[in-house]
């Protein structure tokens, strides 16, 4: 079974990423999960969850996975102490509805999951993680963009500054893995272009046969996989739709523009595969 976490900055196009892949790789997925950070505890008692995790959150963190999506089999969280017994918990429970469903496996998206390779890797035999890097200008104005127009949501992006350190701590988690075996790398700008090359190496890493995965054919979002909340994901575009540039010049001025082109963390070297 195939063991797929998608992952990359906010607003880098997780979501058409996971709509294509779901749509024509075989793939059963849920919306975002943001399993660990329910089930951890907040910063300074983090660190008490390397011997024991708290129950509440725990109940709280599958609490949220069942009551934001339509599951199929039941797995209550007994007996989940530590933070292997969760992660082996979820692909169970990931593992069960995509066979339910006759898939040939199943893909996790939640961006911040980024930072919770290493633990994947040390208790899901067999993941693979898709990271989908998008350049920095366009990641940064649509974050900017959406805490303006989603407040309440995105209030915790802070400042432009802090807008950019987010981007360039993911730029720094895609660098540190690309070129492991269980890595694959999406440019976002190839994703758009539809270059053929990265389509078909994205294939082949998901065991999917070549020219499986058709963009034409492609949708922008699919309904079941966005949380009513989540208005800033609904698109009215039939297909993939090509937005780069589209923000950058318009939301700031010449100044926050050279600060943030300083600031961000350089990416032309990072190339899809």
């Amino acid at each position: 079974m195939q063991k797929i976490f998608l992952v990359g900055s906010p607003r880098s196009g997780t979501t058409l990423l996971q709509t294509i892949l779901t749509e024509q790789a075989g793939l059963h997925t849920l919306k975002e999960t943001h399993y660990f950070r329910n089930l951890h505890r907040w910063r300074p008692l983090r660190a008490l969850d390397r011997w024991r995790l708290d129950p509440k959150r725990v109940r709280a963190a599958f609490a949220f996975v069942r009551d934001n999506n339509p599951l199929e089999t039941r797995f209550e969280p007994e007996g989940v102490r530590t933070l292997g017994d969760a992660v082996r918990a979820l692909d169970t429970l990931l593992s069960a509805e995509a066979a339910v469903r006759g898939k040939r496996g199943w893909l996790e998206k939640t961006p911040e999951h980024m930072f919770f390779v290493d633990e994947v890797r040390a208790h899901v035999p067999g993941a693979k993680f898709v990271h989908i890097l998008r350049d920095g200008e366009d990641v940064v104005a649509s974050l900017f963009d959406a805490k303006a127009k989603y407040p309440a949501h995105w209030g915790w992006l802070g400042s432009l500054p802090d807008m950019v350190r987010l981007y360039n701590r993911y730029v720094r988690a895609t660098r540190r893995d690309r070129g492991r075996g269980d890595t694959f790398v999406v440019r976002y700008d190839d994703l758009v272009e539809r270059d053929r090359g990265m389509l078909d190496g994205l294939c082949r890493f998901l065991g999917v046969p070549p020219g499986g995965l058709d963009l034409a054919r492609a949708a922008s979002y699919r309904p079941e996989i966005v949380r009513a909340e989540e208005a800033w994901k609904v698109r009215s575009d039939a297909g993939v739709v090509d937005t780069r540039g589209q923000k950058f010049g318009r939301l700031f001025d010449r100044g926050q523009q050279d600060r943030i082109r300083r600031t961000l963390a350089p990416t032309a070297d990072i190339r899809s595969g």
